[in-house]
């Protein structure tokens, strides 16, 4: 069951889920798009990463998105955040999705991972992917995501103590 309307405004309230209650909609939270990203680049050393291992800090290049936007080319992808901390009180989880504007550019904010675990506090991390056949231009503060919340069955779950806590930027695992 999501938490809609008045009870999500209420819940934002109480828990301080977000800072600004202005980015509160009818159904969900709307997350603006920080400044800045990350990019994986490929060098001639490496073309192979193994999953489960952490990603060499050379192979990631940090960025900030400039006046005239980020500009995601076709069938690429890069790291970003929300622009605002989000915390989710325990008892509840988040899950977000594209703004479907943008997804219609087919243009995703995550891959696969879209849940925000009890508990977290931070950025939250976006895996903006573009899928279509055009360049597509993107500025910093663009609202590109809805997180939902909804209440987990165990209110006894633990409060996410992860290495993504209090992330101010987007994160990625580097050794």
């Amino acid at each position: 069951m999501f938490i809609v309307g008045e009870n999500l405004i209420s819940l934002v309230k109480k828990h301080h889920i977000i800072d600004d209650i202005r980015d509160v909609s009818e159904t969900c939270i709307e997350l603006k798009l920080n400044h800045i990203i990350k990019r994986m680049r490929r060098t001639n050393d490496c073309d192979t990463l193994n999953y489960g291992e952490r990603i060499p800090a050379k192979y990631i290049m940090e960025e900030s998105i400039l006046d005239e936007g980020l500009i995601l080319k076709p069938q690429k992808a890069v790291l970003a955040c929300s622009s605002k901390s989000v915390h989710i009180p325990c008892g509840y989880m988040g899950m977000i999705q594209t703004k479907g504007s943008l997804a219609r550019l087919f243009v995703f904010v995550h891959c696969s991972d879209s849940q925000v675990d009890s508990g977290f506090k931070g950025c939250i991390t976006f895996e903006l992917y573009n899928a279509s056949e055009f360049n597509v231009r993107i500025q910093a503060g663009q609202k590109v995501a809805n997180l939902y919340i909804l209440p987990v069955s165990d209110k006894n779950v633990k409060a996410y103590e992860g290495k993504y806590k209090d992330a101010d930027k987007p994160t990625i695992q580097l050794p």
